[in-house]
């Protein structure tokens, strides 16, 4: 009887919440919940105003349950995964396809997993990115005649987030998520850009923050460290082709025979469609993805590695542009006592889409929340044959 009740005030809380009663289903195993989490913008665009920004939410009946009748998960079982430069969580960490979500990988292992998006990207807010004149006339010449029927010029002539605006929302975010689930502490994943933002923020924040895991971060150790005097950029958005990522930024690195499952690139992109219905019907075919620019980025350097104290795994592809810096960055995380760096051999830097790797990625992540190893080691250089096996310390 207990249970049955458990169970109906689950669904009560997730039709408050916009999640579909049908997602208690047997064959459905997790619990979805997306929110727009309150956030006073320090983007400059918006700047002040109250908006939402998108999250979503993946775990277990059992775990769903558990809070329902006002239960925690364990410390160091909550997980905040932050996008890249151009493609949103969802499609990065949730795609729906086969067992490629990280998101469910985790859920399953007893994880409370969280996704976001910055402002500028999938269902957070993306001021001045409505207005296809606010691009550069390459990209406009991508969408005109539809839907440009003539050129035009940018009515807002500056990028539009920096890396504080970021470090702003993830902490809001984190501060969600720990009130949410009266937890201390929560881990991050960061996928490229998200390194800077995910890491950057570790290293301000190191109280937050329990343990890290970088797949392909980016990382300038020079840069510089304090904001720049004057903003950067002409446009706030900019647009990309399915082309242009299937082709000119995957395949063109892709090194290995049947390192791309071949229905993964249409479920990325429908994906991607999906959390950008405006985007979706610009350009003559397929759409095109709105990617923010910015106005600053600094503040994750040298410096600022020497400043990050959490536990700190490194995973990145040996045709990934992003290699060296990755081998950079482990070498400047002089403070982190546990650090390990994985170069993945067949894996580009979309290793997550990836046969070859993304199964090795899942399970390297969850062995480092566990036990803050890898393959029973706290720190060291290793590499990873396709299909995560042979693995062979540096």
């Amino acid at each position: 009887m207990r249970a049955n009740l458990l169970v109906v005030l689950i669904a009560v809380l997730l039709a408050f919440s916009g999640v579909p009663a049908e997602e208690l289903g047997a064959e459905e195993p997790f619990v979805t919940v997306d929110r727009f989490v309150p956030h006073i913008s320090s983007v400059s665009a918006n700047q002040g105003e109250r908006v939402g920004l998108f999250v979503r939410e993946k775990v277990t009946h059992a775990l769903s349950a558990k809070f329902a009748i006002g239960g925690h998960p364990d410390e160091g079982k909550v997980v905040l995964f932050v996008h890249g430069g151009s493609v949103p969580s969802v499609p990065d960490y949730d795609l729906p396809y086969k067992d490629y979500s990280w998101m469910s990988y985790l859920a399953r292992a007893g994880y409370d997993t969280f996704a976001m998006d910055h402002s500028g990207y999938g269902l957070s807010p993306r001021p001045m990115m409505d207005d296809p004149c606010n691009m550069d006339s390459e990209n406009r010449a991508l969408i005109t005649p539809l839907p440009l029927a003539i050129d035009c010029q940018p009515k807002y002539s500056q990028g539009l987030t920096t890396s504080q605006s970021d470090w702003d929302e993830i902490l809001t975010v984190v501060e969600f998520i720990r009130a949410l689930r009266g937890v201390e502490t929560v881990s991050l994943i960061g996928w490229s850009a998200g390194g800077p933002r995910t890491a950057g923020f570790a290293a301000r924040y190191p109280e937050k923050i329990d343990k890290l895991v970088l797949f392909a971060p980016g990382y300038q150790r020079n840069q510089t460290s304090s904001r720049p005097s004057h903003p950067r950029g002409e446009v706030p958005m900019r647009i990309q082709t399915k082309d242009a990522l299937e082709e000119g930024r995957w395949r063109s690195t892709v090194a290995c025979e049947n390192q791309i499952d071949p229905g993964i690139q249409t479920a990325v992109w429908q994906s991607i469609m999906s959390f950008d219905q405006r985007g979706a019907v610009w350009g003559a075919d397929h759409g095109v993805m709105r990617v923010r620019t910015t106005a600053g980025s600094w503040g994750w350097n040298r410096e600022y590695a020497a400043k990050v104290t959490a536990p700190t795994l490194i995973m990145v592809g040996e045709e990934d542009f992003l290699l060296e810096s990755g081998k950079q960055l482990y070498e400047d995380l002089t403070e982190a006592e546990r650090k390990v760096l994985v170069t993945m051999e067949c894996a580009t830097h979309f290793a997550v889409w990836e046969s070859t790797q993304y199964k090795f990625m899942h399970e390297a992540s969850l062995e480092w929340f566990e036990s803050t190893m890898f393959r029973g080691r706290p720190t060291g250089r290793f590499s990873v044959a396709s299909g995560g096996v042979d693995v062979v310390q540096r």
